[in-house]
């Protein structure tokens, strides 16, 4: 062996034994604005933050485990769960160069509570869980969903007015004619409670979206909420009212 391939080989198990003994710290400089990693132990492939302050939020015992093979790909792949006692969760987290490429085996219990969750407004309770397959991302567009969300024992806090427990299912998309990805359609019906709801949200391009079904009243349902539900229009024969809404992400 030359003297130069020796100098090389030498210079490349150096590398390899500094980044396989990397500690975890070395994130702290990568992680974006508004994060924290606080009390951070272990090392770069496999760490842990005490708490992991986030804009709006903060979670508690958050561990990751980063592996090394897609590196050479030119993408990261890291394992994330939160053994946090009010939002728990685990998922495999795909970063490309153009920023999230997908998640995998997302499964998540959230609060739905002091409005951290754009989809619903202050002042509401319950709880969300997420049990997805895959998600996946084009340069900020979502292309794909697969997996159900749950909202559980939903409820307005201030007058209390509880709306009962709702699913939306997505399915994998098929193709659509000319070839290209149909758009993504998720199923939304009610898991019992005061209102019986059917409906579903169909996301085109990766950004906008559309909700659209139709809600009635059951027996169980308040005057409140049968007032609310009222102003949606007028019944048909089933008493049923549509209701549609639209907007982007």
């Amino acid at each position: 062996m030359s003297r130069r391939a020796l100098l090389t080989l030498m210079a490349v198990l150096f590398a390899f034994t500094v980044l396989v003994r990397a500690p975890a710290r070395w994130l702290q400089g990568a992680l974006p604005a508004g994060v924290e990693c606080r009390s951070i132990a272990g090392s770069l492939w496999h760490g842990r933050c005490a708490r992991l302050q986030l804009p709006g939020a903060a979670l508690d015992g958050v561990s990751w485990t980063l592996h090394a093979w897609p590196l050479l790909l030119g993408h990261v792949d890291v394992d994330l769960q939160s053994a946090d006692a009010v939002a728990t969760g685990a998922a495999r987290v795909s970063l490309g160069l153009g920023g999230l490429r997908s998640l995998r085996g997302l499964h998540a219990q959230l609060p739905i509570e002091s409005g951290r969750l754009p989809l619903f407004p202050a002042g509401w309770a319950g709880r969300l869980d997420l049990d997805f397959d895959a998600v996946d991302f084009d340069a900020g567009r979502i292309t794909r969903i697969v997996g159900v969300a749950t909202a559980r024992e939903l409820e307005q806090r201030n007058p209390p007015l509880p709306f009962g427990s709702y699913e939306l299912r997505f399915a994998p998309a098929a193709r659509d004619r000319a070839g290209g990805d149909a758009p993504l359609r998720g199923e939304l019906r009610d898991l019992g409670g005061p209102l019986a709801v059917s409906g579903a949200l169909t996301v085109r391009n990766g950004r906008e979206y559309a909700l659209a079904g139709l809600v009635a009243t059951r027996p169980t349902a308040s005057a409140e909420l049968a007032r609310l539900v009222d102003y949606l229009g007028a019944a048909d024969a089933q008493g049923r009212r549509s209701f549609t809404l639209e907007g982007s992400f």
